[in-house]
């Protein structure tokens, strides 16, 4: 009997064994543990199971098989985390750029040629000035053509004073198949999951090992009190140390950089 996953939409599509495999491959596991994952899952696994019980059991046989950069493989959930943590996306697309080389300011308002404008993010380097539209989602939703459409309206507003080469939408989910094509057509960047195929979010956290702490298998509360105190990237647990956490408050900071470390194989 085949078995089918339901996906968060509610759509229901077949059990892949090969996409588990494919997946843990390119999280960094070897063909041996990859295998032996999709085996582990494929005999727990129940008709209709939701994705988030599948990847449950991903994470946890990726952990038992000693393979410590397991919890990586939760990157997409811990983006979609971000929100409700309490820490504005805005600030994560500002730090990431920063790991870029951009020079960035967030809520900046600017007088447009008709009205005030404030922008999510205004980032610049060499190449240019961009304004940055921040869309977050705690839901796996696209990001649409009235965003789009939306976004390049307040940038022809503001292009001018504001001095910008070009505008750029950051998502931590998808964009629309239309968003896509009007963002080509009118010279917007997009930045999102999986998207461009070179340079997609989760492709520029992975690149510099910048893992949201949002990524960490501890309670909300400790998560909420480490982002509260600025914390926004595993790598920043580890090199503020436990004494440092505890200083600002942070409770089960031990454990906080634990896992951290367990991120980023340290």
């Amino acid at each position: 009997m085949s078995m089918r996953v339901r996906k968060r939409d509610g759509r229901l599509e077949e059990f892949s064994r090969g996409k588990i495999i494919r997946t843990c491959l390119r999280a960094g596991a070897s063909r041996k543990i990859a295998e032996k994952v999709a085996e582990e899952v494929e005999s727990q696994i129940y008709d209709c199971i939701s994705t988030d019980e599948v990847l449950e059991l991903v994470i946890e046989s990726l952990l038992k098989h000693k393979y410590t950069k397991g919890t990586r493989y939760d990157l997409k959930r811990s983006l979609l985390r971000l929100g409700p943590a309490g820490f504005k996306f805005e600030k994560f697309v500002a730090r990431l750029l920063e790991e870029y080389g951009y020079r960035t300011e967030t809520n900046v308002v600017i007088e447009g040629r008709c009205v005030n404008q404030e922008i999510d993010v205004v980032a610049e380097n060499e190449a240019g000035r961009y304004m940055i539209e921040c869309k977050f989602h705690n839901m796996p939703i696209y990001t649409g053509l009235k965003e789009t459409m939306y976004t390049y309206a307040r940038f022809l507003d503001v292009r001018d004073s504001g001095r910008f080469t070009q505008p750029w939408i950051f998502t931590n989910t998808k964009f629309s198949e239309d968003s896509k094509k009007y963002a080509a057509c009118m010279g917007i960047k997009l930045t999102g999951w999986n998207y461009p195929e070179k340079g997609g979010i989760e492709q520029l956290l992975e690149t510099k090992n910048l893992y949201p702490v949002t990524i960490l298998r501890v309670d909300k509360e400790t998560i909420d009190a480490a982002i509260n105190a600025g914390f926004v990237f595993c790598r920043d647990i580890v090199r503020a140390g436990e004494n440092e956490l505890r200083k600002l408050g942070v409770r089960g900071a031990r454990k906080l950089v634990e896992e951290a470390k367990k991120v980023l194989s340290l």
